[in-house]
């Protein structure tokens, strides 16, 4: 889907050519000897694989396309995001999948668990035992020995030491890289929002391999310094100002259509909840503390719809409510996705009756059959919060 937004300088063509560089520099570093290491959630803590000497990638995948060969093994009625992924590796059509050295993933819900048992066949893979509450200690203690048994694995398939010292400077850089998205996202913080939430996706998305970080930071930056110039664009910054602002939460946004229809709509999303977005990246790693715990705390701590309870995800949405100033949040649920969809009455009632704010919810797929009905609940609820 192709946007047509006023003042849109970061496109598609723009992640794209970072995308090709980024896979040139992933394959080079894969000849070399360098391990790529395919990730399925935002439990996993990447700092362990970049501390082994692996390089990250994630592989939850957004098209259609390769539902046919999912559904060769998978019910036809599972969440797309599972069947996308499967039908990825199992029919070899994605280039990162197939570079893949081995597997790291997180029981997180039922398809997803089921659907790693199935991927066993095809690459090594170490599945981490997520508990699925964070309230109590107990668990944090589980969790934090999962991890451990992760850094086993990886020292086995890497043939590398993971020391302390590594996961420190690994800890350091990741933090620096989560504030840096977030302070893409900080752009739209202010009186009038700065840049378009279809702009941060591509801004802040890793491109595919976790290799030179540093050189996506920059890029990031980079892009920050051009958001604030075009602020200075009073044609631009005028049809800003008559864009309804949008919290966009739920399902991971793998497939961007109804972050897209939005803002072709006439709305902004200014901030994204979601597993990528503010639900990741808002909360650092301590650097105080021994490793291993801080990852345990602060990885446990994500507020994913598969933990219960998940009080913790309905006070995040208030806070971004608040500091990001929105006028409506659309809750995107993917079809079968049952955690997110039952959690929905809950977020709701909460942003609703807590937080007096506009709610919807959009139960869709990857497919394109209902744009149009799409676009015209959308276009509905921008108007009345308008």
């Amino acid at each position: 889907m192709a946007l047509d937004l006023p003042g849109l300088i970061f496109d598609q063509a723009y992640i794209k050519d970072i995308e090709d560089r980024v896979y040139e520099r992933g394959v080079a570093l894969s000849a070399s000897g360098g391990k790529i290491v395919g990730l399925y959630c935002a439990f996993t803590p990447k700092e362990v694989v970049a501390a082994a000497g692996g390089i990250p990638v994630s592989l939850c995948a957004g098209s259609e396309d390769p539902f046919p060969a999912a559904e060769e093994h998978l019910p036809a009625n599972l969440c797309p995001l599972i069947k996308s992924s499967y039908g990825h590796a199992v029919g070899d059509t994605c280039p990162y999948f197939h570079m893949t050295d081995f597997l790291l993933a997180d029981a997180t819900c039922d398809g997803k668990k089921k659907m790693f048992e199935l991927l066993t066949r095809i690459r090594p893979l170490h599945l981490l035992l997520l508990p699925q509450s964070a309230g109590a200690p107990e668990n944090f203690r589980a969790w934090e020995t999962e991890i451990r048994k992760a850094v086993d694995f990886l020292e086995k398939m890497t043939g590398n030491l993971i020391t302390e010292e590594k996961l420190a400077g690994q800890i350091r850089i990741y933090n620096r890289l989560r504030r840096t998205v977030e302070s893409i996202f900080g752009l739209n913080a202010g009186d009038l929002p700065l840049v378009y939430g279809s702009e941060i996706t591509h801004i802040t998305s890793m491109a595919g391999f976790e290799c030179d970080l540093e050189i996506r930071m920059a890029e990031m930056e980079s892009a920050r310094e051009k958001i604030l110039e075009r602020a200075g664009d009073h044609a631009f910054t005028d049809q800003m100002k008559k864009r309804p602002r949008i919290l966009l939460t739920g399902c991971p946004t793998t497939n961007k259509k109804v972050l897209f229809l939005i803002e072709e709509a006439g709305g902004c999303v200014v901030a994204m909840e979601s597993c990528g977005g503010l639900k990741s990246v808002g909360r650092r790693v301590d650097e105080t503390l021994p490793p291993l715990r801080a990852l345990a705390e602060k990885y446990l701590n994500i507020a994913c719809a598969c933990m219960s309870p998940n009080t913790g995800r309905l006070d995040l949405i208030g806070e971004l409510i608040r500091d990001y100033r929105a006028d409506g949040v659309i809750d995107l649920t993917w079809n079968a996705c049952h955690t997110y969809n039952v959690e929905a009455f809950s977020v709701r009632e909460a942003v609703q009756d807590r937080f007096d704010t506009p709610y919807m919810q959009i139960l869709t797929d990857y497919s394109e059959n209902d744009m149009g009905q799409l676009e015209t609940r959308i276009q509905a609820f921008l108007e009345m919060i308008a």
